[in-house]
């Protein structure tokens, strides 16, 4: 059993603990939590957003974010009719920027949308939508158009809702949200989202894209899908030129191609440029390469994965977990484990460039045709980098200390935090064989929600390998003399 000794990193201050609450407080799968976030007034609603995204910035998990959010004036939605004085749609519409619409104090649940999209003005560059939580209201467009248009010249700011059912079938993308710039989710749920590519159209986006960048915090993209009948698609999550993905889970989503001559890459996420996965949990997605995520990229930009669980996503193709095209990209700290691939190299991870791996376990992988390597695999001679790592199955030349032996997983569930991880189980090599050169505090999990206590990265000696620390969060630290520094 893994010996509880104090945690090798600093603890953090009450100030810090209190963002973090208020983090795992939004993530919390039950509707009792999102009660509680819903109570506060606005003017502190808006203030705890501002500290969590600090905190996330702390960590170094927005790499790329959109400009600093500055409010402007406030907009009280009081409706909850399609359309007319005092509702949404109107707010939106009539927005400029630095608007904060405020759904906070809607009493209905839901808000249908039955004339189509809502759209604000061009020149409305910045605005928020502020709901009370993502269990307490929905934006629902029935299917019969897209959500959302963004058309302003910077970010849209979506905090505190469901958005579902957006349904687009024409040129670009976007089947629940579209941007001409960037999007930032925070506490919300977008779901039932699709985008279909008629004729020669593609299909981008299939519930988010954004022509710049894409970031969510605290949020789930779930079940949405993209599909075109005689063209490429991808991004059935997320499609975007930049993507920042932080304390959140990217589940249950296809990208397909009817003609099976075009390609369907990313599932989950289809990255363009710079992208950041950090504490998050990208699982049962779909598509023909790339099902968890597919990056682009170019040596200009950063692509990292860390402390964050890949898993259970399913390539006809290649790169069941994750497929890396151009760009030199880095993974630490995480766990890519029972993806699947077609007869192609590489079911957890398929890499075409330079690869630094840092204490991340790479295993359980399967392929459909055993004469390929399943956890990483490439037809190119590239160089993997790295240490600390546990790999079962590679046509690469690893790192000398990778360790080769099973790891010892238990199944993606929720081991606490605010997304699911695969646990190390008793007498798993990956436990104390890792590092944390990058001098993480946290694991995956972060916080244990409803309390300021975290989950350390490093409980033990040295750190495990992979997104999971065995032991933490460290209790006899916690419930031991120095818990009033919490």
């Amino acid at each position: 059993m893994k010996r509880q000794i104090r945690a090798q990193t600093p603890r953090q201050r009450p100030l810090v603990a209190c963002v973090a609450l208020a983090l795992a407080l939004s993530c919390a799968p039950s509707a009792g939590n999102d009660r509680g976030r819903a109570a506060l007034d606005r003017d502190a609603s808006v203030a705890w957003r501002a500290d969590a995204l600090a905190f996330l910035d702390a960590q170094g998990s927005r790499a790329h974010s959109t400009s600093p959010h500055t409010t402007g004036g406030s907009v009280l939605v009081t409706s909850c009719d399609d359309d007319g004085p005092g509702t949404l749609r109107q707010a939106y519409r009539n927005a400029v920027t630095g608007d904060n619409i405020d759904l906070t104090q809607l009493t209905c649940s839901t808000i249908t949308l039955t004339s189509g999209a809502l759209e604000d003005s061009p020149t409305a560059a910045e605005v928020t939508l502020q709901g009370p939580g993502k269990y307490l209201l929905t934006i629902d467009g029935g299917n019969a158009d897209r959500v959302l248009i963004h058309r302003g010249g910077d970010t849209l700011h979506i905090s505190g809702m469901t958005i579902k059912n957006g349904s687009y079938t024409g040129v670009y993308g976007g089947g629940c949200i579209y941007s001409e710039t960037n999007v930032e989710l925070f506490d919300t749920l977008v779901t039932g989202c699709s985008k279909h590519g008629t004729g020669a159209d593609t299909a981008f986006g299939g519930a988010i894209y954004a022509r710049r960048a894409a970031s969510m915090f605290a949020s789930q993209i779930r079940d949405n899908h993209v599909d075109a009948d005689s063209a490429n698609s991808a991004g059935a999550g997320v499609w975007a030129d930049a993507v920042n993905v932080s304390a959140s889970t990217i589940s249950g989503n296809t990208a397909s191609s009817a003609d099976g001559t075009h390609y369907a890459r990313g599932g989950g996420v289809f990255s363009l440029t710079e992208t950041e996965i950090s504490y998050a949990t990208i699982s049962d997605n779909e598509a023909i390469s790339g099902a968890g995520v597919f990056l682009v990229g170019a040596a200009a930009y950063t692509m990292r994965i860390r402390n964050s669980t890949i898993s259970g996503n399913r390539a006809s193709g290649a790169g069941g977990g994750v497929y890396a095209k151009y760009q030199p990209f880095a993974v630490a700290n995480s766990t890519i484990a029972e993806n699947t691939a077609g007869a192609q190299y590489g079911a957890g991870l398929f890499l075409a460039y330079a690869t630094e791996l840092e204490s991340t376990i790479v295993a359980n992988n399967t392929s459909q045709n055993g004469t390929f390597e399943s956890d990483i695999g490439s037809p190119y001679a590239i160089a993997i980098t790295g240490s600390n790592n546990l790999v079962l199955a590679s046509n690469l030349p690893l790192p000398a200390d990778t360790i080769a032996q099973d790891p010892m997983l238990g199944p993606l569930q929720d081991n606490g935090g605010s997304t699911m991880t695969h646990a190390l189980l008793p007498g798993s090599p990956a436990i104390d064989h890792g590092n944390n050169i990058n001098g993480y505090q946290f694991d995956q999990r972060l916080f244990v929600l409803d309390t300021s206590q975290p989950y350390e990265r490093v409980v033990g000696p040295a750190a495990d390998i992979g997104a999971f620390e065995s032991g933490a969060p460290d209790r006899v630290f916690v419930d031991g003399f120095d818990a009033e520094s919490l």
